[in-house]
């Protein structure tokens, strides 16, 4: 028996995406970074004169054999009043990018765990990235299924700099019984 919950991006979200490749990435305006690149909640970008929030919120879904809350990407197309900082008294930072997107990879992890032939399937976005004409890129990740972080980085082939899915398996380590596999998808939309 398989069983599987799918909290990927959705066709539409992809075709937002889609339409963004060929226009110019503005900015993005996020909180700043205090300890390391991420911010909580919610990332703004402005592409071509419309402003998008990218959002890493809990949701109640059912993970492998269990109820719990578990971080979703989105990405929509919003007004740029409602991209404030979801931190109390925060003040959120623009960072200027001002390059053209060429090509924007969605990352999507697809986790399973087997317990007495009861399969469970968990696939989620783990992140965003945009490659941009001048050979840099800017990425977008969730790093860990239960956090409201969004993991901001600058530079080039950043799906290195992705959390390893390694990670995944350890986390089954010591749960008897229990069989983890993982594996990664990347979308490439040109």
């Amino acid at each position: 028996m398989t069983n599987e919950i799918d909290i990927s991006i959705t066709e539409k979200t992809l075709s937002i995406l889609r339409n963004m490749i060929g226009k110019k990435f503005e900015k993005f305006r996020s909180d700043p970074f205090i300890f390391s690149p991420s911010v909580f909640g919610i990332v703004g970008i402005f592409i071509d004169g419309k402003s998008y929030s990218i959002t890493s919120l809990l949701e109640e879904k059912n993970r492998f054999f269990e109820q719990t809350e578990v971080a979703v990407l989105k990405i929509v197309e919003t007004e740029d009043k409602n991209i404030v900082s979801k931190m109390d008294g925060g003040a959120m930072v623009e960072t200027p990018v001002m390059d053209t997107i060429q090509s924007i990879s969605v990352v999507n992890d697809i986790e399973c765990v087997t317990h007495n032939e009861d399969k469970r399937v968990f696939k989620s976005s783990k992140g965003i990235i945009f490659h941009m004409k001048s050979g840099n890129e800017i990425s977008f990740e969730i790093g860990t299924w239960f956090s409201e972080f969004i993991t901001i980085m600058k530079g080039y082939d950043l799906i290195q700099k992705f959390t390893p899915i390694g990670e995944f398996i350890d986390e089954w380590d010591e749960t008897a019984g229990y069989i983890p596999e993982v594996s990664r998808e990347i979308i490439r939309l040109k």
